[in-house]
């Protein structure tokens, strides 16, 4: 409980009562693992001298060594300080705030459990990480990474979902992307929206303090030793971002593509929400807006074969460092989740990761083999002068990678033949 809880740490027995409200990870992140062995947890999130650095006065004896008085600081209650018997399982002292029987995990309702417990992790920590002001303070424990990690997966989710749009058309499409131009105005001024900006800054957090805990913790280990597993994963897919930034969001496009965007950010109209039209309307009504065509970005980068191996290779390191990073955070008391249902949550979160890592895989195989279609306000946009028939973009005449379109007959559309 908050007013006696007592910890094992390899072996030394912890008063940690008056250092709850001092703990920067909160005190659930140690209540968890009241009268338990957090030795594991301990160093999964913490540097080697952190106790001497910052708790010393909380060590009040060892596992199975009975009698003695407790260390100065100690609670009042501690003539007990056998706290921990030899056989590692609790004798005397508190009980865990979560200390669950083992038959909380088992059959369906502990399936059931370990989802909610994961899922209220999941989303306490977008939560915090978007509207919790203690993101500011400089602290040497690994919420920061944590919680930007888990709103970069976030961010990763909605942009998976967002790029299959690429299987309807270019109008859905090139209406995706242009909804986040209509945010535009959000971005304070930059030309980005406020979404574009905040996965930027969680990124650059995650970076600097993933690279920052490596060097203070696990810089002299050898890369045998698996312990720069994250580290090196990490690097990977910091370059891999970099020339993803400029392959595709930073990339200088001269063709435009004609889209009719609903009135408001999303089509609400009910015929196009049945055939899933969320950015763009049939609606001739609806004046035609040229936006940048990453329709016919996407198809080009993924022509090369080269670009889709070295992306397809990047989705391995990224579902590789997600897994890792998963395994890492679970335990971490600050999420809260109980010890027996760290390996159902475990074995959860790394399906989640490799379902999402496998739609990112289908995108450049879908890209390479299949063909370009055409977009419904081509010819509109021919009619009214926005395009010319020999424009570079998925209206007009290309020659696409393997793909050449044909020359249409009059009054139908042009398609792409291998």
């Amino acid at each position: 409980s908050k007013t006696d809880c007592w910890v094992v740490v390899h072996g030394q027995v912890l008063n940690v009562t008056s250092f709850l409200k001092d703990h920067p990870g909160g005190e659930l992140a140690i209540l968890t693992f009241a009268g338990k062995d957090a030795s594991a947890e301990f160093d999964m999130i913490h540097p080697p001298d952190v106790l001497q650095k910052y708790a010393p006065d909380t060590v009040i004896g060892t596992v199975g060594a009975a009698g003695g008085a407790p260390a100065a600081g100690a609670s009042a209650a501690a003539p007990k300080q056998q706290v921990i018997a030899a056989g590692g399982k609790p004798t005397e002292g508190p009980k865990g705030a979560l200390d669950l029987v083992d038959s909380d995990a088992e059959g369906l309702c502990g399936c059931i459990k370990s989802v909610w417990f994961m899922v209220r992790a999941f989303m306490m920590q977008i939560f915090r990480t978007i509207f919790f002001t203690g993101n500011f303070k400089f602290t040497n424990d690994r919420i920061g990474l944590t919680r930007s990690a888990f709103f970069l997966i976030f961010f990763l989710v909605v942009h998976a979902v967002g790029n299959l749009h690429v299987f309807l058309g270019p109008d859905d499409f090139n209406g995706y992307g242009y909804f986040y131009v209509r945010l535009y105005w959000t971005g304070f001024g930059f030309n980005a929206n406020i979404v574009e900006e905040y996965v930027l800054l969680a990124g650059l957090l995650h970076i600097v303090v993933g690279l920052k805990r490596t060097w203070d913790i696990s810089i002299t280990n050898t890369i045998r030793s698996g312990r720069l597993n994250m580290a090196i994963s990490g690097l990977v897919l910091l370059a891999f971002m970099s020339v993803h930034l400029f392959q595709y969001r930073l990339a200088k496009i001269g063709t435009t593509f004609p889209v009719r965007p609903p009135k408001y950010l999303i089509n609400f109209d009910l015929n196009d929400l049945l055939h899933l039209r969320l950015f763009w309307t049939q609606n001739t009504e609806v004046p035609i807006v040229m936006v940048r065509d990453i329709y016919q970005l996407e198809y080009i980068l993924f022509s090369d074969p080269l670009t889709c191996g070295f992306y397809m290779l990047s989705v391995v390191v990224f579902m590789t460092h997600g897994i890792l990073g998963w395994v890492k955070a679970v335990p971490a008391g600050a999420l809260g989740i109980p010890k027996i249902h760290h390996m159902k949550v475990n074995i959860l979160g790394c399906v989640i990761i490799g379902f999402i890592g496998f739609i990112y895989l289908v995108f450049p195989v879908f890209c390479y083999f299949s063909a370009p279609k055409h977009g419904h306000a081509c010819d509109d946009a021919l009619a009214q002068g926005l395009l010319n028939t020999n424009a570079t973009n998925t209206c007009g005449n290309l020659e696409w990678g393997h793909f050449i379109r044909e020359v249409p007959a009059p009054g139908q559309h042009s398609e792409y033949i291998r």
